[in-house]
């Protein structure tokens, strides 16, 4: 019997896998998993070297490469946090002596603010969305409950609970659930759509193709809704989330309740909108007093 050949490769691959599989019982979601895969796997080949020996010059030597593609700031923070957690499994595991990020910083990233509709945008969005019944419904719950484009397609009918004007969100972002209201608008808007089905497949939206909707197309709809009313930007889902968090604030909502309905693991995240409110009072105040 031969026994199967080792190199430095094949085992780099292999700690990769048990490093998946750890985060897979961790319960983060496939598309996560597959796109650290992909990223590690790429690393792997351009290392050059067992990834037990990579060296802390090793790593920088590949992230700067990542910077001269043109990868942008965030998107090095982004794969510089990729390969801490990796590291970081691997010295947890004592596969390694020393972990080679400890003496990698993460880049300082400065994010725009979010950018958000107004209540005047959002009442135009609402007109071009009027007689679209399926339009309606992905608006008012994107808008009232402040989802993720990938956490509205995963909806099922278990998830929806009109007495109660909630929701579920089984998978969301990093694989927690999460409870998350709805408007009297979006109920309403959720019972004319789900009333006209005929159909017994569990999905809360569905595609043209009897399938379940994929982001792409509710990305698009919503594009076309920000078209049909006059926005000057290109609308995303996204948009929604960030302005219904801004209302909220603007309303008086603490920051931490905030966190809770969008599923923000960090409160540095949720800061953000209020960053976006202090820039307006500044911007108002200096109009006055210069």
């Amino acid at each position: 019997m031969t026994l199967p050949i080792s190199t430095p490769l094949t085992d780099s691959y292999k700690h990769l896998r048990n490093y998946l599989d750890s985060q897979r019982l961790r319960g983060l979601r496939m598309s996560t998993l597959v796109a650290y895969e992909m990223f590690l796997r790429r690393f792997i080949i351009e290392l050059g070297k067992p990834v037990l020996e990579a060296s802390t010059k090793d790593i920088r030597f590949f992230l700067m490469g990542e910077q001269d593609r043109g990868n942008k700031t965030a998107t090095i923070a982004s794969k510089i946090s990729k390969l801490r957690a990796f590291y970081t499994w691997l010295h947890r595991e004592r596969l390694i002596a020393e972990n080679p990020m400890e003496l990698i910083d993460l880049p300082r990233v400065v994010e725009p603010p979010p950018k958000f509709l107004s209540h005047d945008e959002i009442e135009a969005v609402r007109e071009a969305a009027a007689g679209y019944i399926r339009r309606e419904a992905m608006l008012e719950t994107l808008y009232s409950s402040g989802v993720r484009v990938s956490e509205l397609v995963g909806l099922d009918y278990r998830d929806l609970n009109f007495t109660l004007k909630q929701a579920t969100i089984r998978q969301g972002k990093g694989g927690e659930a999460r409870l998350v209201p709805l408007s009297t608008k979006a109920v309403r808007a959720l019972q004319r759509m789900l009333g006209q089905r005929e159909d017994k497949q569990p999905w809360v939206f569905r595609s043209n193709y009897d399938q379940r909707m994929g982001k792409s197309s509710v990305q698009w709809h919503i594009r076309k809704l920000g078209e049909q009313a006059g926005l000057t930007f290109q609308l995303t889902p996204h948009h929604l989330r960030h302005s219904m968090a801004t209302h909220l604030l603007s309303a008086g909502m603490p920051l931490d309740q905030i966190q809770l309905i969008l599923g923000h693991r960090s409160i540095r995240t949720t800061q953000r909108y209020a960053r976006t409110q202090l820039e307006r009072v500044e911007y108002h105040y200096r109009r006055v007093f210069p």
